[in-house]
């Protein structure tokens, strides 16, 4: 794999498209068919680094797929969605959560869509998610994608306070992501 040009938004669809597993991966989740889905994290994240940097050795099997339903917010309707995807899919590590209770995790307020719940991940460059909508993709980019396509590590601004810079900092230590990818740059702010 050699290193690629990716700047834009169209950069990364065309990335996204060229990518058969990709592609099957985003129908399995379109046909499950929940309320505003995204597969977010990793998944776009790692497969523009790893083009970026010319490795694709750092696949990501791991599916950060995403929804809100208000309605149910159950975590056994979760992890029953994650059972019958691997049972589909064996081969890869689904994880599917209602961003309408995540907000617990770090003791946020409770979100209002799954944008909101992506937009509070930890990195900029992680809060990115795409899905298949009408046979077409759709991105969402919640801080832009500079840091995601200049290879940045930064913080939200929500994890830039002295209560959650060690979430960042230890993340960035236990993914090994300057191993995988030596031209990343850590920065935080």
């Amino acid at each position: 794999m050699s290193n690629m040009t990716i700047k834009t938004e169209e950069d990364i669809r065309r990335l996204i498209e060229s990518d058969e597993w990709m592609m099957r991966v985003l129908h399995a989740a379109e046909v499950l068919n929940l309320p505003d889905w995204w597969i977010g994290a990793g998944f776009l994240r790692n497969k523009v680094w790893n083009s970026i940097e010319g490795d694709d050795s750092h696949s990501n099997s791991d599916i950060d797929l995403v929804y809100f339903d208000s309605k149910n917010i159950s975590p056994e309707t979760d992890w029953s969605y994650d059972e019958k995807m691997k049972r589909d899919f064996p081969n890869i590590d689904w994880e599917i959560r209602n961003q309408a209770r995540m907000h617990y995790v770090n003791n946020f307020k409770p979100f209002n869509s799954t944008a909101e719940g992506i937009s509070n991940w930890v990195e900029t460059a992680t809060c990115t998610a795409v899905k298949l909508e009408n046979g077409k993709l759709k991105f969402l980019f919640c801080h832009g994608i500079d840091d995601l396509v200049n290879l940045v590590a930064r913080p939200t601004k929500r994890f830039q306070t002295a209560e959650l810079i060690n979430t960042f900092n230890n993340r960035i230590q236990k993914k090994d992501w300057q191993k995988k990818w030596p031209h990343l740059k850590v920065e935080l702010s």
